[in-house]
């Protein structure tokens, strides 16, 4: 009996150290979406940071803007994710003249809660590469191993050959260049998004998170972009550009000074430059981020 509980001792003794290891320095170290954009506010000399969600991770070719971009946006973040990290680390670059940020549907009708799935994943994995502290939910929400083990956190570059995703490009960016091809989740989304637009106690959080991005830019002289993003003809045709408008809106209503770049008075919706409804592709990046440095260097003082 006594040799059996030492052998079962030293078994958990060596699982456990087996946990850590791959918990602290495999998952917390290997190299994946989040470490990623995190190591790139170590880049010198940056003048503009590209933040928010796939809208932009999508879109704006950081590598190809007239200033020196990081495009640190990915996919599924939320506004408060956004305004977190850039009041957190913006403050070391002292070369930075302008930062630009999405608000969508997505970030502006929704928010961090602890009860759906998603919403908890983003929180532990902003935690645990952001460091977050706000994030914090505890040593089991917060493990990598138990509920993140390979999806998120694996370096995904040896299957883009066989996905037809393109990798990471130095500065952040990424499309795929793919054609065009309807959501199947489309209309999912769409019904979701008429119940979110009525969440006023959300949007209210939101409008004041922006705010407070806005204060904290005007204090350190930095110019702050709001995109309005593009959509396919497809998304339109759906939507009938109602939420665009009421975006739009809800921005003027309550901010006057505030720059505001609506992407559907420039950016075409032909189908061509599109991935799916809502975010371009290669192509259709290439010709956005052309339109967004013209406006950058019309508009960056």
């Amino acid at each position: 009996m006594r040799n059996f509980l030492l052998k079962l001792i030293a078994l958990l003794l060596f699982l456990g150290i087996i946990f850590i290891i791959l918990e602290y320095l495999v998952f917390q170290k290997n190299s994946n979406p989040f470490s990623y954009k995190y190591n790139l506010f170590q880049e010198e000399n940056v003048e503009v940071v590209v933040a928010g969600n796939s809208h932009l991770l999508f879109g704006v070719k950081a590598d190809s803007l007239s200033f020196k971009t990081i495009n640190i946006a990915n996919k599924g973040r939320e506004l408060e994710t956004d305004v977190d990290i850039l009041m957190k680390y913006l403050d070391h670059i002292e070369s930075l003249k302008a930062v630009i940020i999405p608000v969508s549907f997505y970030s502006l009708f929704t928010e961090l809660n602890n009860f759906s799935k998603d919403h908890i994943k983003q929180k532990r994995l902003y935690y645990r590469f952001y460091k977050l502290e706000n994030y914090n939910q505890g040593i089991y929400k917060n493990s990598l191993l138990i509920n993140e083990p390979y999806k998120e956190l694996i370096d995904n570059s040896f299957l883009n050959p066989f996905t037809k995703k393109s990798y990471f490009s130095k500065l952040g960016w990424r499309a795929n260049n793919v054609s065009f091809e309807a959501d199947s989740q489309i209309k999912s989304k769409i019904n979701n998004l008429e119940q979110s637009i009525h969440h006023k106690k959300v949007i209210s959080k939101n409008i004041n998170r922006l705010q407070d991005l806005i204060d904290f830019c005007s204090d350190k002289e930095i110019q702050l972009f709001v995109v309005l993003p593009p959509y396919s003809e497809y998304f339109y045709s759906l939507t009938k550009s109602k939420y665009t408008g009421i975006i739009k809106g809800i921005l003027k209503d309550n901010f006057k000074d505030l720059t505001i770049i609506e992407s559907n008075m420039f950016m075409s919706t032909d189908l061509d430059f599109y991935e799916n409804s809502d975010h371009l592709n290669a192509k259709g990046a290439t010709l956005y981020t052309k339109k967004i440095d013209s406006i950058l260097r019309k508009n960056i003082k």
